[in-house]
């Protein structure tokens, strides 16, 4: 192998000086913690006991120290003759207690000061200490079938059998010790076949208190390379007998490579379980709202909510457009539903000139020259050509309804009113005005969003900058006392000082970020979530009270009579809201993931 192929190593046995969490760690002029084993300058406290007419040279940082065994290392620093942990035979590190015959601990902070001890020395006197133990996981086998076993060292087998057949092929005059050969690889692999089948079956065949070593694949891979080993032997003898042979038509690296596949294949466990249903079940449940049939003290009928919020969302997003003042889409609404309105004065509203103005727009895009007119039938009468042209609608308004003038949308009610208006809102989008705002807002919603990116990007870095910042006062702090640790009292100040500024640039950053996920005000507005029962979640820009989630409820298609309904939620709910948002997404997920588990 040459030397530029070899990758070098990632751990440094030197890495200098460098601060995580708030801790120093210095290679060379750190003191080593015999717990943690963790060169630090932070303040430690040494042992003050002689060993043969030696002072012990152990130490323990004040981490270590207060969490392990409930002593601050500034007060036992003042004591002459302070023993360390160690030297008083109760030192719970690894090291110590595999020296004592026990296992070790691993992390026990944590579980020690929720069970109301002072430190995990305390917990295990109390507790006992052979109830806690850490052992490393070690990888499974019940994956593994003997079938796969033995299908991947025959595969094995076959391909160093087709290496072998080549130097036979090639020197017809070949000796018996290609025979010799043959029998060698055949009886190495059924070998390793039965050894790790061995291992698999008593695996499988209910002891579960074997140990992991029994049904290894490490030996697996160990028994291969044995095999592989004598294979080289074998093929070394035949390579010596016929000096002509090329290296490549049995190389011993294939022999090799292909019983470490095999062994890499059977070390792997199959990981094509689907992730059981019931495991996927969150628990999170929507709040109960309540029904949803006032909009600015306006009360509108249960079965024309849903059309309403369309109209107020039209307008919400495409008033600029045209020229809309604000209220003007609430009052129109007032005009439909609210009470006291003469009829004598429909003529003179809101509804009417919007109808025009709408009317015009589409009209303008289609080259209809018309002059329309609110004193006039001519409005409606143009509206009744559109409507036919579209073809929508007919059941609702039939084409007679336009032929008698104004007089027939005098007879209308509110409802119809309505559908009339959201059929001209829905015919505006495709003029060549409305795709123009659209497009005009789309490139302002990207560069903004671009903006945003870099600005996040900004605040990001500058995070990071003020982090290194922060770091280097750190060690500043401690090399102006030449070296020494600091006190935990300056350890803690200047800590909390870190932490302050770090938490107002991390929010700057935050900040910046969320502003790079607005989506344009021009598009079509989607729901938040749809169920399969026929229900959606929505967040319109129209609704602007708090929690401002509106749930539509439009029942199943085995309903005989289905009636749409929209309910609100109190601002308290809006955590419910959030959770149940997030655990059916999470839902969705993992049935995605399932799904393309089963597929692969």
């Amino acid at each position: 192998m040459a030397l530029d192929a070899v990758k070098p190593s990632k751990r440094k046995a030197n890495p200098g000086v460098r601060v995580v969490g708030g801790r120093i760690y210095d290679s060379s002029n750190g003191k080593c913690c015999h717990q943690c084993r963790q060169k630090t300058m932070d303040i430690a406290a040494s042992c003050k006991a002689m060993k043969k007419e030696k002072q012990c040279t152990i130490n323990y940082c004040h981490k270590c120290l207060l969490n392990r065994y409930g002593e601050k290392a500034e007060e036992v620093g003042a004591l002459v003759d302070w023993r360390c942990p160690k030297c008083r035979g109760i030192c719970n590190c690894s090291f110590c207690r595999k020296k004592r015959g026990q296992s070790p601990t691993g992390i026990l902070t944590h579980k020690a000061k929720a069970s109301g001890h002072s430190s995990v020395s305390k917990l295990l006197e109390v507790e006992g200490d052979d109830k806690f133990s850490y052992q490393k996981k070690k990888p499974k086998l019940e994956n593994v079938s003997n079938g796969d076993v033995a299908k991947e060292n025959s595969k094995a087998a076959g391909k160093i059998k087709k290496a072998l057949n080549k130097i036979k092929n090639g020197f017809p005059k070949a000796k018996l010790e290609d025979a010799f050969v043959e029998d060698v690889v055949a009886k190495e692999n059924n070998k390793v076949t039965g050894k790790i089948k061995k291992a698999l079956n008593k695996t499988k065949t209910g002891f579960s208190k074997a140990k992991q070593e029994d049904a290894s694949a490490e030996d697996a891979a160990k028994e291969n390379k044995k095999g592989a080993g004598k294979i080289k032997k074998a093929v070394n003898k035949t390579k010596n007998g016929f000096p002509k042979a090329k290296p490549e038509d049995a190389s011993v690296a294939d022999v090799a490579k292909e019983n470490n596949k095999a062994a890499g294949k059977i070390k792997k466990p199959k990981s094509t379980n689907l992730v059981k249903e019931e495991e996927i079940q969150i628990e999170a449940k929507l709040p109960n709202g309540i029904n949803f049939t006032n909009v600015s003290g306006i009360d509108i009928p249960t079965e024309e909510t849903g059309n309403v919020l369309q109209f107020l969302e039209f307008c919400s997003a495409f008033g600029k457009a045209l020229d809309l003042k604000h209220g003007h889409a609430k009052s129109i609404v007032a005009e439909f539903f609210g009470s006291g309105r003469s009829t004598r004065r429909q003529q003179y509203c809101s509804v009417i000139p919007m109808m025009i103005q709408l009317m015009e727009l589409i009209s303008d895009d289609r080259d209809m020259s018309l002059s329309l007119s609110a004193t006039d039938s001519t409005w409606f009468s143009s509206i009744g050509e559109c409507l036919l042209q579209s073809g929508v609608l007919s059941d609702v308004f039939p084409p007679e309804t336009f032929k008698s003038g104004v007089s027939e949308y005098k007879k209308m009610n509110a409802s119809t009113r309505l559908k009339l208006l959201n059929f001209l809102c829905d015919e505006s989008l495709s003029t060549l005005k409305m795709r123009s705002f659209i497009e005009d807002k789309s490139k302002e919603s990207e560069t903004k969003e671009k903006e945003a990116k870099e600005k996040a990007a900004a605040a990001k870095e500058k995070e990071k900058q003020l982090r290194q910042k922060m770091q280097g006062d750190l060690i500043k702090a401690h090399m102006e006392k030449n070296g020494a640790p600091l006190s935990i009292e300056e350890h803690h100040k200047v800590l909390s000082q870190i932490k302050a500024e770090a938490k107002e640039a991390h929010g700057e950053m935050l900040k910046a970020t969320s502003r790079k996920r607005q989506r344009c005000d021009a598009v079509r507005t989607d729901p938040i979530l749809l169920n399969d029962d026929g229900r959606a979640l929505w967040k319109l820009k129209c609704f602007e009270e708090e929690p401002k989630f509106l749930l539509q409820d439009v029942g199943t298609f085995g309903d005989i009579s289905p009636h749409e309904k929209w309910l609100a939620f109190k601002p308290e709910q809006k955590q419910e809201i959030e959770t149940y948002i997030s655990s059916n997404r999470m839902k969705m997920m993992l049935a995605q993931k399932n799904a393309n588990v089963g597929i692969n």
